[in-house]
């Protein structure tokens, strides 16, 4: 006689890049009367519902030093916290809106961008699309000293 499976079996991923985190852990739980049958079933590590990705990222206001985006919210019974805003894939700065002004940028400079939803328990979603953005240049009236 086979003895009952095990309660749980884990596998997850170091890098949320490498693994869409809806998958990250996989769970395969004995019946209800431990009678030997599995059923199968995913989670993203903690139960919760998977967090989907913000759309439409959009750009709405572009300096010479600083570029305005904005996100429509992911779809879904997700609970959203807040939000990451990644250059090259590097985390940059945090909000809990969906709208965030980066500053200290250097004009006629190209910026690419990705924004990342985080729930309760900090389970992040896939990155939204790239959004490329160029900085716009310094008019030569703006950079001259001022004549006397």
């Amino acid at each position: 006689e086979l003895s009952p499976p095990s309660k749980e079996v884990s596998v997850t991923t170091s890098s949320l890049d490498a693994i869409d985190p809806a998958v990250a852990s996989a769970q395969i739980n004995s019946g209800p009367d431990n009678s030997g049958s599995a059923t199968p079933g995913i989670t993203n590590g903690g139960g919760q519902t998977p967090i989907g990705k913000p759309e439409r990222v959009k750009v709405k206001d572009v300096q010479p030093t600083m570029v305005d985006l904005s996100w429509k919210a992911p779809e879904g019974d997700a609970e959203v916290a807040g939000y990451n805003i990644y250059y090259n894939g590097d985390e940059i700065a945090s909000t809990k809106k969906n709208r965030f002004t980066i500053k200290r940028l250097s004009p006629g400079t190209t910026y690419t961008y990705t924004i990342r939803a985080f729930g309760v328990g900090d389970e992040l979603s896939p990155p939204s699309k790239e959004i490329s953005v160029t900085t716009s240049s310094l008019d030569a009236t703006d950079s001259a000293e001022p004549s006397v």
